[in-house]
């Protein structure tokens, strides 16, 4: 795996709270919800008498709608951009000979980008809030992770590697629109996942020690995927339902990580199955 995601409290990581000020404005009439959203509920509206600094201190639940897709449309496009970067990187191997041979010849750099990546990672996390520190430290995570999956796709072929793209592609688009849509609380799950992560990772490491064997890699690379599928549907409704409004950076590193784990994972069953 790329990485290890960060834990904590839900969403693999702690969840911020922004202080909201006082008013002593009288509170906007009450509202009745309705559940023709039944992930989001019903969002207040951008025209009522809440002050704006309160308005920006809250979940996204509890935002107004303006904010609210305001939000998810910071956490996308840092996503989308995190992504097309990581491609460009890794790509590189693919059409250049010389630098596909310097990366598998100087496999040592993958440990520094490791390292590198948890580092700017923290540091995104830490200065999370701080534009445009949060940004360069993002920046710098993503460079990190994009040199590393270049590696290691460098060892795949080509089109093993487009076919996990595609398949990729396809099914974190999937779970995102179930995750949006359903009513069922896929956050409840955050502590059987991390379980499992746990497990799978020390499992990663021992396996390293051991002879190669197709049936085992399979089965790893399987449950890998399954375990990152259902992170997305946890992370996705913890973005669109309790995560902090002023938050995108950690919503956004958060995806990131499922998607390419995901990715890794479906890689290296398509080569399984191919006899490669």
């Amino acid at each position: 795996m790329a990485d290890v995601k960060m834990q904590g409290t839900p969403l693999q990581h702690a969840q911020f709270d922004g202080a909201g000020s006082s008013s002593h404005a009288a509170p906007p009439p009450y509202q009745s919800g309705s559940d023709t959203s039944p992930l989001l509920g019903s969002p207040r509206s951008s025209d009522d008498n809440i002050p704006d600094d309160f308005k920006y201190s809250t979940s996204v639940s509890g935002a107004t709608t303006d904010i609210r897709n305001a939000f998810i449309r910071k956490v996308y496009s840092i996503l989308t951009v995190q992504l097309l970067l990581t491609a460009a990187v890794s790509s590189i191997s693919f059409f250049s000979d010389s630098f596909r041979t310097w990366i598998q010849q100087n496999t040592w750099m993958v440990f520094v980008a490791f390292i590198g990546a948890m580092g700017t990672m923290f540091g995104a996390y830490w200065k999370r809030k701080s534009y445009p520190t949060n940004l360069l430290f993002l920046g710098g995570f993503t460079i990190m992770e994009s040199y590393t999956v270049a590696v290691i796709v460098s060892f795949y072929e080509a089109p093993i590697v487009l076919q996990a793209v595609l398949i990729t592609g396809l099914l974190f688009m999937g779970l995102t629109l179930w995750a949006s849509q359903s009513k069922y609380d896929f956050i409840s799950w955050y502590g059987g996942l991390y379980g499992v992560l746990w497990a799978v990772v020390i499992f990663g490491m021992m396996a390293m020690f051991f002879p190669y064997n197709k049936t085992v890699e399979l089965v790893y690379s399987g449950v890998v995927a399954i375990l990152f599928s259902i992170y997305i549907l946890a992370d996705t409704q913890m973005i669109m339902r309790q995560m902090h409004v002023e938050e995108e950076i950690a919503a956004a590193i958060s995806l990131y990580l499922d998607i390419i784990n995901l990715f890794l994972a479906i890689l290296r069953i398509l080569n399984s199955t191919s006899d490669n």
